[in-house]
């Protein structure tokens, strides 16, 4: 999509009326191009507009528009096209006045593995592309001792073995078998099947999220107003994870997914809210068949 050029800022009043007041992201530049600040907003004239009247004496917002040669703007179809690339671009490009969402917070989740006699053992991973199969991952975790006790807690709820479940060394029945607590799967009173079913059941319900499909889906966001914005984008997401945003079906479903796209918690809380209150159809990538999305319930 072709990009407005960037106004140059050279006293406020002779930018605010080149800004579109459309959803969006802008950037503060300075003189080598590199930026400063990375925002969004639904209206980004009017969002520029306040950073320039909150600019005075000594401020942050000052020291940042002394240093500020031009800003350019990307409009966005809608908001949620505004919250993903804003996060992306500061991600990326780590602008030296943007306070949150800089540094990627990497994430871990579960993956089930086969463990000894067929049954499913939680193997601790931060989420990544690098490691494609979603539907048996469960959890966004800020820690593995976050994720540890996590899993401890459904252990104890549902009555799993924290000896299967790789939480309690040795041999033979474990110690919450001798007290009742562990219907006997370490001691041959329970079956592999028996203990994976209630294992995935305590993981769906006790507050893990799982990405819900085997493949990357397609959201599809139309502008209210397509003379000053594009008129329709498609945002590409699996694993939680933001791949692109396109002025096509066909771009987005072309889309080369490379590696590297990691499961980042900023990423992750956009996304639930969107696909959560989203109105449009969401699709699979791969077929285009519809998704029933199905709200994942809150993370510890």
């Amino acid at each position: 999509m072709p990009q407005p050029s960037p106004p140059r800022l050279t006293q406020a009043g002779n930018i605010i009326h080149t800004l579109p007041d459309c959803p969006g992201i802008y950037r503060f530049l300075d003189r080598n191009g590199c930026a400063l600040y990375i925002g969004k907003s639904i209206n980004i004239r009017s969002r520029v507009k306040t950073h320039l009247a909150e600019a005075r004496g000594l401020s942050r917002k000052h020291r940042m528009l002394s240093e500020t040669k031009c800003i350019d703007v990307r409009p966005t179809a809608g908001e949620i096209g505004a919250l993903l690339l804003e996060n992306d671009a500061i991600k990326k490009q780590a602008p030296a006045f943007n306070r949150r969402q800089r540094s990627i917070k990497k994430m871990w989740s579960y993956a089930l593995t086969s463990g000894r006699g067929e049954f499913c053992v939680p193997t601790l991973q931060s989420y990544s592309m690098h490691k494609p199969e979603i539907l048996a991952s469960y959890g966004a975790y800020t820690s593995p001792s976050r994720a540890k006790k996590a899993l401890e807690q459904a252990t104890r709820d549902h009555g799993l073995c924290p000896r299967i479940l790789g939480l309690e060394a040795g041999k033979g029945p474990c110690f919450n078998f001798q007290i009742g607590r562990c219907r006997g799967a370490c001691a041959d009173f329970e079956s592999a099947e028996s203990h994976n079913r209630r294992l995935k059941a305590a993981l769906r319900f006790k507050g893990f999220s799982a990405w819900p499909v085997a493949s990357p889906v397609l959201l599809h966001e139309v502008a209210s107003d397509p003379t000053l914005q594009p008129a329709q984008e498609w945002h590409l997401l699996h694993n939680w994870a933001y791949l692109g945003t396109f002025d096509t079906l066909e771009l987005a479903r072309s889309a080369k997914l490379l590696p590297g796209f990691m499961f980042d918690k900023d990423t992750y809380h956009i996304l639930r809210r969107a696909l959560k209150h989203h109105p449009g159809p969401i699709l699979r990538a791969d077929t285009l068949e519809t998704i029933e999305w199905l709200e994942p319930l809150t993370t510890r």
